[in-house]
């Protein structure tokens, strides 16, 4: 027991509570992350009807992460973010509500509707306010254990027939592999299908860029080559376009933040891993060579389709024909999620535009457009508050991950694809914690030690 001289150095038994309750919350992170990256697994190779099971228990598990944070973790009204939350998620449900009552949608697809826009857009947030250090260090070890451990795996199903287990579902059959060109398979990793697996190596090339470029100690040299060395082989088998692009820039990005921000040890550093990973990068290309000819056919295939830049613009501000016909109020909330497609037809199609902007415009007419221009304003204001935070602390993590996080706002399937809904936003609340956390001074090394708060 504390003695009466000493009991005011105590926190207040609420603070505990709450940094337990953050903790906790990590952990359901976590979780639901876990399930979102293996579930695919589960569906390919165990058993197909495992797909719903697994899908309500990963939103499940985000129901109660959000009712923890507000029981115990402080997620409540008394938060402008909380209020702002809860002001837009009654205008969503009440713009439902209204499209389906003028007939532009049924109450099934509005409740997947309601879900695609709302569940884990909550879960994110309560992510951005309540994630401490250790979680952010927990949730990039794991990301890269992961990616690690996925590599085997993709080279195994780069090299592997479509028709072999490893890359066809277990209740499926060949022809229903997404192929490179010719007979080269678009590798999964545990994913059911593509688009899962280049979320995911997005979402750990900042995490292992980071990691690479700002580690330090005795061991890191070995680790760092083993991160750099499976991200670089995942991209190179990926067959993905957007992923093979995106590697070099972001690399580059790191870099010169590093320069302009990082200390005079970590500037000397980053001059080493270019090297090495220009090194690692042409051994790969030489051993991977099919894959790296079947990529820049794919780049060639598309130039004579389209033209780059107009392939660009079509992913940040959606097709022309999301524009063509104007609706005010939208075909409704839902309609354009591959979920919605089963349930009216039974098969996984397109019923709206392929892009997530033209999607949101067609989905929710009037709303979809403040919706995407909200998404505008929070990677612009994202980006200063990341590009502030490294002027100030030399920590750039912020902004790698605000880079990633703006191309999963504007392109990525958030209303649209069940895995991508979920990647999605989980990695957006988690970049924005790490924001937070770097302002505050209290962004965790890459050794997982936090670093102390600055006195005021």
């Amino acid at each position: 027991m504390l003695s009466h001289s000493a009991a005011h150095l105590a926190p207040p038994a609420r603070s505990r509570i709450r940094r337990q309750a953050r903790t906790t919350f990590g952990t359901v992170f976590l979780l639901v992350f876990l399930v979102a990256v293996l579930e695919g697994a589960a569906r390919k190779w165990v058993a197909g009807s495992l797909s719903l099971p697994l899908v309500l228990l990963r939103d499940l598990l985000a129901v109660y992460g959000i009712y923890y944070a507000m029981r115990y973790g402080g997620f409540t009204p008394a938060r402008p973010a909380v209020r702002l939350l809860l002001l837009w998620s009654a205008l969503v449900l009440a713009w439902g509500l209204v499209q389906t009552i003028a007939g532009e949608g049924n109450l099934a697809i509005m409740l997947v509707g309601l879900r695609f826009w709302l569940l884990y857009l909550w879960f994110g947030v309560a992510a951005a306010l309540l994630l401490e250090p250790d979680d952010v260090a927990a949730i990039c070890k794991t990301t890269l254990v992961l990616m690690v451990l996925m590599a085997p795996l993709v080279v195994l199903q780069h090299y592997l027939p479509p028709g072999s287990f490893l890359n066809r579902q277990v209740d499926g059959d060949e022809d229903r592999v997404f192929m490179m060109v010719g007979d080269i398979v678009r590798t999964t990793g545990t994913f059911s299908f593509t688009l899962g697996y280049t979320t995911f190596l997005a979402i750990a090339m900042p995490m292992a860029l980071h990691y690479v470029l700002g580690g330090d100690g005795k061991r890191h040299w070995l680790y760092a080559l083993v991160v750099l060395g499976s991200l670089l082989v995942s991209v190179l088998v990926s067959g993905s376009r957007a992923t093979v692009l995106l590697l070099p820039g972001l690399f580059a990005v790191a870099a010169l933040c590093t320069l302009l921000f990082g200390r005079a040890v970590a500037k000397r550093r980053v001059l080493v891993w270019a090297g090495a990973a220009v090194l690692i990068g042409a051994v790969g290309m030489a051993v991977f060579s099919e894959s790296v000819e079947g990529t820049v056919q794919r780049f060639h295939d598309a130039a004579e389709d389209e033209d780059f830049s107009d392939r660009v613009g079509t992913m940040f501000l959606g097709e022309s024909e999301a524009y063509a016909k104007p609706s005010l109020l939208g075909a409704g909330l839902g309609r354009g999620s591959n979920l919605a497609s089963y349930l009216e037809r039974g098969e996984i199609t397109f019923m709206l535009s392929e892009t997530e902007t033209g999607r949101t415009i067609e989905e929710a007419g009037l709303l979809g457009y403040l919706y995407v221009a909200l998404k505008f304003t929070v990677c612009v204001a994202g980006l200063w508050l990341a590009v502030g935070a490294a002027r100030r602390s030399g920590n750039s993590f912020a902004i790698l991950l605000w880079l990633v996080a703006t191309l999963c706002l504007l392109t990525w399937s958030l209303i649209g694809q069940l895995t991508a809904n979920v990647l999605g936003f989980l990695f957006v609340g988690f970049t924005m914690a790490v924001t937070r956390l770097a302002r505050q001074g209290r962004l965790a090394r890459t050794d997982g030690r936090a670093r102390p708060r600055r006195p005021r």
